[in-house]
């Protein structure tokens, strides 16, 4: 029977006495209903989206636990975090696949502007999901928990601690060995987060890896967001790698597929991206060109954070075109702003940058006092061998009064290869 035909008396008579297959009223009954009816249309349409979100494949887990899931939240807000993971394994009211997809969600949310924050949340829904039930079934509850450990990965990998990240996202592969359903989106999904661990490691031959299997696994699926969010992060890997002008003609060649995800804050990452590149670069020129169009597109996606990362792209910019205290008056507006945010690992970043422009002015007392500041920011975190002999360099080069302009930039350049760019 086509879509909009109406349902013949015999299949009516059955679904009325509940003698229908469950298959029967999909194929017979449903099409009727949302085929003629905008109501039922559109409630199948948020029934697909809120099945999207929950990442379930029952229709009523998804509206339901859904639709409860803040509410359960509100329970664990404002407590102190071993006290929610307490609540966690007594409270059974809590043990639903709707809270542990809420808190995955948050902490996707939070993992970049408070990651420590993010890895509570992770924990506490990977605590949930130990504690499903038998109504849900166990292959898909394994996937959940592979999703949940690589969301703590992801958290872990964001505060620096890399070799933590690595024991979960080990954990999270197991489950998914162990899961067996074959859910080529919950696959792509831990392989792109394992890559960008790997990039931060600096094992750039399996972030490729990774990112090559997460690819093809999205393209399975037709996610028009996935594909974009790992061609954006093939971009990353390439200038993390040293080759700026290569990560250039790849972001231009993967624009269209990112703007056909139709995500606009994807976009925009995509037109920062480019324009932090071309800064990098020395093509300032083109990078002045771009930038109205990153600012316009910013008014309709940007966070805070954002528009904090574009200043200090615009401080580079000016820097690169000759304009010293408009660059120090950027540079230092932004490591202030990292500073208040708790974030002293991109403020020492943004100072490695404006090392630079002290060290073309000359200003060597200035440096000293620089390098003495920000080495115990990346002494704190897990940097790589490279990156913490070149900033050793940096501060012997700074104490020796030998900090040339030269060596300043190439520590700058090495530390911000280690972070994939500003």
């Amino acid at each position: 029977m086509g879509e909009g035909r109406h349902p013949s008396l015999d299949t009516l008579a059955r679904w009325l006495a509940g003698e229908l297959e469950h298959e029967d009223v999909l194929r017979e009954v449903v099409p009727h209903l949302t085929g003629n009816c905008p109501v039922c249309r559109g409630n199948e349409e948020e029934i697909r989206r809120l099945q999207d979100e929950s990442g379930h494949w029952s229709e009523t887990v998804a509206v339901f636990e859904t639709r409860e899931a803040p509410e359960l939240a509100r329970l664990l807000e404002g407590l102190p975090h071993e006290e929610q993971m307490r609540l966690a394994d007594e409270n059974e009211d809590l043990h639903t696949w709707g809270l542990c997809q809420y808190l995955l969600k948050k902490t996707r949310e939070t993992v970049f502007e408070n990651p420590a924050q993010a890895v509570e949340t992770a924990l506490v829904a990977i605590r949930l999901s130990g504690h499903l039930g038998e109504v849900y079934h166990p292959g898909w509850v394994l996937d959940l928990q592979a999703r949940a450990l690589a969301y703590l990965g992801n958290a872990l990998r964001a505060t620096g601690e890399l070799k933590a990240a690595d024991f979960a996202f080990l954990r999270a592969e197991e489950k998914l060995g162990r899961s067996g359903t074959g859910n080529a989106q919950v696959e792509a999904e831990v392989l792109r987060m394992k890559a960008s661990l790997k990039l931060d490691q600096r094992l750039f031959a399996q972030a490729q890896g990774y990112l090559d299997r997460a690819l093809a696994r999205y393209r399975q699926t037709q996610d028009l967001e996935g594909i974009a969010t790992v061609l954006l992060k093939k971009v990353k890997l390439v200038k993390a790698e040293g080759k700026i002008d290569a990560s250039i003609e790849l972001l231009r060649e993967v624009l269209g597929e990112i703007a056909a995800a139709k995500q606009p804050r994807l976009h925009a990452y995509a037109l920062q991206s480019l324009l932090a590149s071309l800064a990098l670069a020395g093509r300032n020129e083109e990078a002045m060109d771009l930038l109205p169009s990153v600012r316009e597109i910013f008014r309709e996606t940007a966070e805070p954070l954002d528009w904090l990362r574009l200043r200090w792209t615009e401080a580079s910019i000016a820097q690169g075109l000759g304009r010293p205290s408009e660059a120090e008056a950027a540079y230092r507006e932004v490591q202030g702003k990292f500073l208040e945010l708790g974030k002293s690992y991109d403020a020492a970043l943004v100072s490695l940058d404006l090392a630079t422009l002290l060290a073309e002015q000359g200003r060597t007392e200035e440096l000293k006092s620089l390098a003495a500041e920000i080495l115990p920011v990346f002494e704190s975190r897990e940097v790589h061998q490279e990156a913490m002999a070149a900033l050793l360099l940096f501060q012997r080069a700074c104490a020796e009064e030998k900090a040339t302009v030269e060596l300043v930039r190439q520590i700058a350049a090495t530390l911000r290869r280690g972070n994939g760019g500003t």
